[in-house]
This record gives C-alpha cells, sequence and structure tokens, in this order.
C-alpha cells in the first residue's frame, strides 16, 4: 500500500513544547491594556502575565483557587457533550491522541505519530508508551480500542456519536502500541476531529460501567483528577501529581508543564450573574473568571489586582438566511443586506469591543482559513441591489433568536441596521427550547421551514476548516442533521468540502478550503458578522493561565506566585 506518511515523532512534541514555555504566561499570546490607563498598569500587566517563575517561588501546588464560571455544566461524558464549558472541564482530566498548542496547531498526546494512505481512508497511529490511567489502568491498545468503541457506538445515543460513528469502520490492535484505524470513507479531517473535546479518552474500567458513570465520575490519564460534582454549586478536580506530562523522558525529550506547574486543586462555581462573577475576581473570592461580561472589560482592566487577557477565538456570530424563502433565494438580497450591516459598529456596539469584523465563514485560528475583505458598509450599494432584485422599497421578514439579554441586543442592532435600506425586521425572541425546536429539530423542507433570519456562533473544536463549514453549510447538514439553517444547497460547495475529505494530502486540502470560503464570500448564504474574542480575568498573582482558541482552559502551565 502507498503511504502518505503524516508523522509527529515525540521530537516535535518536544519542539512544540519549548514554543509553549517560550510563550511566558501572556495568556492566549496577547495581554490587552485600557486605553490611556497609565504606564503603572501596563507594566504591572507585562511584569505579572509574562514573568517567569523563578524556582521555588511558585506555590502553585500548595494552592486551591477557585474560578467563577457563567453556567453550569451538563455532564462529564466527553461523547455526551456539546457545551464549550464541559468540554473544557474533561480536558483537565482526560488527554485525548492529539491535542493543541497556544496557536491550535495540531501537536501530539497520548499518540507519538500516524501514517496515512493517500485517500485518507487508513490510519496507523503509534500511542506513547509509559502512561496510566489515574484507577491504574496502562494506556495501550486495548485502552485506545475501547474508546474507539464507545466512539462507533450508535446505539448509546450521546450528542457526539455522530462524530465518528458513520466513518469509523474497523480499529485492531498491531501491538500494544500500535492500532490500525480503517475508516468507512475517505476522511482527511480524521486526525483534527481526534484532536476534538469529545475524543479525550476515559479508562475502559469506567466505560465498561455505562454511560451513567461516564457522566459522573470520568476517569483519565490528566493533569488533574476528577473529585465531585455537585451540580448548580461546584465541580473539583485535583492534580494529578504523576501526570506523564511531568516527565521529560515520557514526553520524549522535553515535558509537556513544569513540574511545579499546576495547582492543588481547582473549584469551579456557576455563577450566572456578571456582576456577582466581576465582584468575585476584584474582591478575591475567585482567582479567575470566564468569559469576562463584555460590559466589566473596561473596568477590570483599570483594576491593579486583576490580569484581564483577551484573544481572538474560533467562534464567529452569523446572521443566516434562509436561501429557499424569498426574498433570500436572490444572492443579490443577500448581499445587499451584508452591504447595510457595519462590522465595525457590530463589534463595538453589540460586543463590547470583544470582537473583530468577520473576514470568512471560519475563524482565522483554524486550519485552512484564507480571509477575505468584509463587505464594507455600503447603504447606497445595498439599496442598489435591492432594487435590482425588485425590492426598491425593501421589504418584511423576520428574525429568530432565543431570548436572552445578548441575543435581544445583537437583533435590535440588526433590525436597526436594515430598517436603514428598507429593510423592515420583526424580531422574534422566544425560550431557548422552543427555538431549537422550530429551527434545529425541525424536518420541515427550507421553503416550509419556519425561519427566516436567525443568529447563531459557531467554532470549530477541531481546529479544522471542515467542522467549521460542513455542519453550516452542506446539503447534508440541513436540520435536523446538523446546523445548515440557511438552507444551503450548491453542488459545487459540496464538491470542495467533499475534495477537503478525499485526501489527507495537505496543499490539497488548503487548496479546496480555499475554494469554498472563496464560494460562501460570493454567494453570502449568510453574513459572517464578526469573530469573537476570548476573555479571562485572573487574579494578578496567577502566571500562564490562557485560553484555547475555542474557549476552553489551556493552564498546564499554570502557577501562583507567592
Amino acid at each position: 500500500m502507498k503511504k502518505n506518511s503524516k508523522k509527529l515523532f515525540a521530537l516535535l512534541l518536544a519542539g512544540a513544547m519549548v514554543a509553549m514555555t517560550g510563550c511566558g504566561g501572556k495568556s492566549g499570546g496577547n495581554t490587552t491594556t485600557a486605553a490611556g490607563q497609565g504606564g503603572q498598569a501596563e507594566s504591572q500587566t507585562e511584569t505579572t502575565a509574562g514573568a517567569e517563575v523563578a524556582e521555588g517561588e511558585s506555590v502553585s501546588q500548595q494552592t486551591d483557587i477557585i474560578g467563577a464560571v457563567n453556567v453550569d455544566f451538563t455532564t462529564m461524558d466527553p461523547v455526551d457533550t456539546s457545551d464549550t464549558l464541559s468540554g473544557g472541564v474533561q480536558r483537565l482530566i482526560m488527554d485525548g491522541l492529539f491535542g493543541f498548542d497556544d496557536d491550535t496547531k495540531i501537536i501530539p498526546m497520548l499518540a507519538t505519530e500516524y501514517t496515512a494512505n493517500e485517500e485518507a481512508a487508513q490510519f496507523t497511529i503509534k500511542l506513547r508508551e509509559g502512561i496510566s490511567f489515574s484507577d491504574g489502568t496502562p494506556w495501550n491498545a486495548e485502552s485506545a480500542i475501547a474508546n474507539f468503541d464507545k466512539w462507533a457506538d450508535k446505539s448509546l445515543g450521546l450528542k457526539r456519536t455522530t462524530l465518528l460513528c458513520n466513518i469509523l469502520d474497523t480499529v485492531t490492535a498491531v501491538d500494544d502500541y500500535t492500532i490500525d484505524v480503517k475508516l468507512a470513507s475517505p476522511f482527511g479531517a480524521f486526525i483534527e476531529t481526534l484532536a476534538h473535546p469529545a475524543c479525550v479518552v476515559m479508562s475502559p474500567k469506567v466505560i465498561a460501567e455505562g454511560v451513567t458513570a461516564c457522566a459522573k465520575a470520568p476517569i483519565g490519564t490528566g493533569q488533574y483528577i476528577f473529585k465531585e460534582w455537585i451540580q448548580g454549586d461546584h465541580l473539583t478536580v485535583e492534580l494529578n501529581p504523576n501526570w506523564w506530562g511531568y516527565d521529560a523522558d515520557i514526553c520524549g525529550g522535553t515535558p509537556l508543564a513544569d513540574k511545579d506547574a499546576g495547582f492543588k486543586s481547582i473549584t469551579l462555581k456557576p455563577v450566572p450573574e456578571s456582576a456577582t462573577r466581576t465582584a468575585m475576581i476584584q474582591s478575591g473570592d475567585a482567582q479567575m473568571i470566564w468569559p469576562v461580561p463584555d460590559e466589566n472589560l473596561a473596568g477590570l482592566k483599570t483594576d491593579p489586582n486583576v490580569i484581564v487577557s483577551q484573544d481572538e477565538g474560533l467562534v464567529v456570530r452569523y446572521l443566516m438566511m434562509n436561501n429557499q424563502k424569498a426574498p433570500f433565494t436572490d444572492k443579490r438580497v443577500r448581499q445587499a443586506i451584508n452591504y447595510a450591516i457595519n462590522k465595525d459598529a457590530y463589534c463595538a456596539v453589540v460586543k463590547n469591543g470583544n470582537a473583530v469584523p468577520g473576514t470568512s465563514v471560519i475563524a482565522p485560528k483554524l486550519q485552512y482559513y484564507k480571509g477575505n475583505d468584509p463587505y464594507p458598509y455600503d447603504i447606497e450599494k445595498a439599496k442598489s441591489l435591492l432594487a435590482e432584485a425588485g425590492y426598491p422599497d425593501g421589504f418584511k421578514t423576520s428574525l429568530l433568536f432565543a431570548n436572552t439579554s445578548a441575543n435581544m441586543k445583537q437583533g435590535e442592532f440588526l433590525k436597526q441596521q436594515l430598517a436603514e435600506v428598507g429593510i423592515d425586521v420583526e424580531l422574534k425572541s422566544l425560550e431557548s427550547a422552543i427555538v431549537n425546536e422550530k429551527v434545529q429539530d425541525t424536518d420541515a423542507p427550507g421553503a416550509e421551514a419556519e425561519v427566516d433570519m436567525y443568529v447563531i456562533g459557531w467554532s470549530s473544536s477541531t481546529g479544522d476548516a471542515d467542522w467549521g463549514i460542513r455542519p453550516l453549510l452542506a446539503k447534508e447538514s440541513e436540520p435536523p442533521m446538523s446546523y445548515n439553517i440557511s438552507y444551503f444547497e450548491n453542488d459545487e460547495l459540496d464538491g470542495y468540502l467533499q475534495d477537503g475529505l478525499n485526501t489527507a494530502d495537505r496543499d490539497k486540502r488548503a487548496e479546496a478550503y480555499a475554494k469554498a470560503q472563496d464560494l460562501i464570500w460570493e454567494e453570502t448564504p449568510l453574513v459572517c458578522l464578526a469573530t469573537d474574542k476570548n476573555s479571562l480575568a485572573t487574579s494578578n498573582k496567577m502566571v500562564n493561565v490562557k485560553m484555547f482558541a475555542d474557549n476552553c482552559l489551556n493552564i498546564r502551565n499554570g502557577k501562583m506566585m507567592k
């Protein structure tokens, strides 16, 4: 069999980790200070967030820390998780075969390398040796296959089963630390999908106990060990001092984290009220909060006891238009709406500066991103296109969304913008469950679907263009199968997306996704409003505490100074 070698050696891991350590403590690579706050605060931000902690100065592993988050967790079973918060906590407890560095590039974790055939339908994966789950079960081919078997089991009915179940064919052990994976069809994004949070691995002993055990008491190979979860109150993890990531030999020469990194315990508390979370970080009742409420960003940046960091993430905000209902069947109408929305104002007014205008259907940090110039704010151009399409006086339509304050603010902004070109938008704010039923769970064809326009945010936690585009715009992804709420059907686009999956050749994949992004930009099935910034606020005594681009905690090298 002719092979297309895609090897990630332990040496690559060592090099990647040197780069990570060299990033210091600047959360997410960028530390933002408030404009005009003066040299003292700026200097402190650089000193605290970017400082190296001298040997013996870290008290992290003797320190219990508290974090406040905006919602409760849903489950501890990665395969049944669809929210970023729960998936992020699971990453602390369980490692994947592959993961991400600070720049959302794939790095080896429980795997060390892989080879793929040219068709991207067969993968041989080498597993890292010398690792055990925290219950003592060894990590080996048998443990890996137990996890693959769960990912492939449709009968479990778990939310993320479809991530891989339709792709996997057979998984066999070549030896104790090598597995051979045959796919049912070519899937060029396979390795990237294995880096998705749903594909972190769990002890076979827990898997054998069933989905209830997986949801309540996970056991992994991670830096932290699950302690308890009291729904609505808190979730606590404790440091695993025997984590393989501290061992240079297992890691291939350079450890994944410094030996004194990590915290004695981390207790995460769901605190829905934005003002309360903000007060907790300012008073010291919490050592970190995320996301930082947009309305409190500026104030927290001036607090000398708090470090606020922002970095561009993976979430892109969209205004979806039902392409199978008039007038959105006409590309000129869709383009007119794009011209009629001021993206800079959207970022400033709706997102309080915590976003940047969208430049593609996917975020810049995703693999195979190709940027385009944002549609400029041009009222006259929008009116001209509407007139060409037969709507010189505009038209009436509706915008459907779940009734959160953030969505209402967004809806009112869009209504005001579109009114300038004669488009009268009725805002339909409904309970989240009802919106899901009407929009995401419906099996009605697009022309009969209730939705006219819809607002949504989406991120690809695989770090790959496939999962950033296909669920939103492929014909196969129309509700209820996925989130093509635009009901966009374009054979050319579907062909490009399939081309990207039919090969493991990176150049060919890049070419396919570049064509796909250009087509989407021209056809405008949805308006790419903005890419969110991730935000995190921490105590000024903490260093190397960051966010991954998908808005999960990145604290492998997190430390607390004396």
